[in-house]
């Protein structure tokens, strides 16, 4: 629950485009940040929740 009080909104909103792009550059293009910015929104996601969440696989990232 803790972790929980920790979350940034914005964060969710970096997954949610994540997960439908399956590319860090190409999300990054989406949400108008660079991509070191939505790197870095993915290590905090991977922390917040314990979980690598994506990993890069041959056709992008995947859940």
């Amino acid at each position: 629950m803790n972790n929980l009080r920790r979350l940034d909104l914005n964060l969710l909103v970096t997954l949610d485009v994540l997960l439908a792009e399956h590319n860090v550059t190409r999300a990054a293009e989406k949400l108008n940040m660079s991509q070191p910015s939505v790197s870095v929104q993915l290590q905090k996601l991977r922390e917040l929740f314990g979980d690598p969440l994506l990993l890069p696989g041959p056709r992008g990232m995947r859940p």
